[in-house]
Order: C-alpha cells, then structure tokens, then sequence
C-alpha cells in the first residue's frame, strides 16, 4: 500500500478524533466561571485576614504591565510582604463518578523573594471575611 492511501484511510480516524473532542468540550458543565470583568467585585470577598495587624494588602485591578489587550484586566497584589484572601461563592458541585478540572491563571510581575500562591476550594459553611490560611479546604 503506498503511503497516500495510508494516510488518507487515517484522515477520517483523525476528523472523528477531533470531533469526539469538540463534543466532549462542549459537554462539559462549567460550575464556575470568572474573567474579572465589570461588577466582579460584587462576586467576590475581600477577607479581612491580617488587618488588625496591619498586614493585609490591597487588591488592583489592572491589566498589569505586559498584556496583550490592555482591556483584559484581572486582580493583582499591590504590595510586597502583606496577606491576601479573597473568594467567591459558587453552587454547591456533585462530581461523584465524574472528575473535577479546577483551572485558574496566574501572571508573576516580579520575582518572589518569599511567598506563594494558593488556591482552595473551600466548604460552603466558611464566613469569607474571616478566610485565611488555617481555613479549612
């Protein structure tokens, strides 16, 4: 068999592929979504973790310093060495059987020197603005 006809026998195992894929994606049940756009602060609260010492930062919203649409804007910490937690409320899930993707995106300005970044799903018995970090995930 020369190599055109084996490749064109495989050319519709790869359309069938592919479309299998975009099925599976387009099934796929979004619990959560949040692209930070225009009344995002309404979803979400600002914990008040670390203010009595003085230790909690503040949140920006900007597109930071390299973007490609300087339009597309997100949260960003403001200040070196302070405490963030913020979160969002969403529907309580049920995945039994099914898996769970939690995928989020992060951009890093500057170098860390100390610190790091978290992200929790939480219970949904958790007061959000004493979240921090011994609550419970």
């Amino acid at each position: 068999m020369s190599t055109t006809m084996a490749n064109h026998k495989r050319f519709p195992n790869f359309v069938s592929l592919i479309l299998l894929s975009l099925v599976a994606t387009a099934s796929a049940e979004v619990f959560f979504e949040e692209r930070f756009e225009d009344g995002w602060e309404s979803r979400w609260v600002k914990s008040d973790w670390k203010k009595d010492e003085n230790m909690a930062g503040e949140w920006n919203y900007t597109s930071g310093k390299w973007n490609g649409d300087p339009n597309d804007k997100g949260i960003q910490t403001s200040e070196d060495y302070r405490f963030y937690a913020i979160s969002a409320e969403f529907p309580e899930v049920n995945n039994k059987g099914k898996t769970l993707v939690f995928q989020f995106s992060v951009k890093h300005e500057q170098k860390l020197d100390c610190g790091g970044g978290y992200m929790k799903l939480l219970s949904g018995d958790v007061d959000q603005k004493k979240f921090g970090g011994d609550t419970p995930y």
